[in-house]
């Protein structure tokens, strides 16, 4: 079976879980045995390169520019940027090209913005069945339902996003399968009449591949210490994390902060919430975060769907408190694995925070239970099983 992955973005482009997840994914089809090969953006000149034994074809992105999420952009170029995406028939004629040309027995559709509605339309020329796989809120709005002057989640799909999403929405129905990585985002677009007609709409949860990484614990007891890794921006609610620790900290507390953002964004980040407790780190490896901290704190503020940094922290032993957006509540089991609460609640963080503190020597002795929690979900060759399995129920639901 040849499979073809279409995504905006491939390894070293790791702008987020979609990217780490997709690499996990093609990389654990092709150790078993499938045929593999990748379809994804550039903003340089067009090639094809073998990316850990996976050919990954890269395409000049036929837009105005690579959206890499670092990267500052004019409000104008932005505009034009996202109307030449709504349906862009030259990504649609390369990714004819393509899959003429590949002649894969399945497409695996993922992330499509630079591809536009378009890329529904070329799968339906070229005859070969898709799958649509749904990380996060892009086809109901170009800024993920996240209004960034707000600082505020959309609780409902605007009337300018239904007009230039409305391609999207009739076109959602070509594909043979669409598939949830939470329950939450699956049951949202299926609410906004999305995927209507697919015949086979599932979940399947991310995994990760976690076997050889060192899982020894490293704890300073002197100390209680939170973490947060991933993308410092403001959607992801690091912030909101900043203020609350500041407001609640204690001689004991410390505060690592791992990962990177946009430079304009780090600096201001650095400068307003100086303090000595608080340490940012920059970019580093699970192993060496996950092992020194007491609790990973996701505090997102938009529609996160199945992060990978719980699973990644649960498989560590290490709890999680974590905001009750998206599909984040699927992961956390109150008291067991973590706590949650509400960014949009004031106060709910702040007493989160103290709750956990107050129960530490408790939470300590948790970290074999918490991994138990995850056992299911970090199944990595259970995980690559059941997506074989969905392509073959694709395949023969074509003949």
């Amino acid at each position: 079976m040849k499979i073809l992955f279409i995504n905006t973005f491939y390894d070293p482009y790791l702008v987020g879980g979609t990217e780490v997840t997709l690499k996990q994914l093609t990389k654990g089809l092709l150790n078993f045995g499938y045929n593999v090969e990748v379809l994804s953006f550039t903003d340089g000149e067009t090639k094809d390169e073998i990316i850990d034994g996976v050919l990954v074809h890269r395409v000049k992105i036929p837009n105005i520019y690579l959206p890499l999420p670092q990267k500052n952009r004019s409000p104008i170029s932005k505009r034009l940027w996202h109307l030449i995406d709504i349906y862009n028939p030259i990504s649609k004629k390369i990714a004819i090209k393509y899959i003429k040309d590949i002649n894969p027995d399945i497409i695996s559709i993922h992330n499509i913005p630079g591809w536009s509605s378009s890329i529904w339309d070329a799968v339906l020329e070229c005859g070969i069945p898709s799958i649509q796989v749904l990380h996060d809120t892009n086809l109901l709005c170009p800024a993920q339902m996240f209004k960034k002057d707000k600082n505020s989640v959309c609780q409902q799909q605007c009337f300018l996003c239904k007009i230039i999403r409305f391609p999207h929405k009739q076109k959602s129905n070509i594909v043979r399968a669409v598939v949830g990585v939470s329950n939450f985002i699956l049951t949202k677009y299926l609410s906004y009449g999305y995927f209507k007609n697919v015949p086979i709409k599932t979940v399947i949860h991310n995994s990760r591949n976690m076997e050889g990484i060192n899982i020894e614990r490293k704890i300073d007891k002197n100390f209680i210490t939170f973490g947060f890794i991933g993308t410092l921006a403001p959607h992801k609610g690091i912030e909101t994390l900043l203020n609350a620790y500041l407001k609640v900290k204690k001689s004991n507390f410390r505060l690592l902060v791992a990962g990177s953002g946009n430079e304009t964004y780090e600096k201001y980040l650095k400068a307003k919430y100086s303090d000595k407790s608080i340490v940012f780190l920059g970019k580093v490896k699970p192993e060496e975060f996950f092992n020194i901290i007491d609790a990973t704190v996701v505090p997102s503020l938009w529609y996160e769907n199945f992060p990978g940094v719980i699973l990644e922290s649960f498989g560590f032993g290490v709890p999680v408190i974590g905001s009750v957006m998206g599909g984040i509540p699927e992961l956390i089991r109150e008291g067991c694995n973590g706590l949650l609460f509400d960014p949009y609640k004031d106060g709910d963080l702040e007493k989160a925070l103290l709750k956990f503190a107050s129960d530490i020597e408790e939470w300590r002795t948790k970290s074999d239970c918490i991994k138990n929690t995850s056992i299911e979900l970090l199944d990595y060759k259970g995980w690559i099983n059941k997506w074989i399995n969905l392509y073959k129920k694709v395949l023969s639901y074509r003949s």
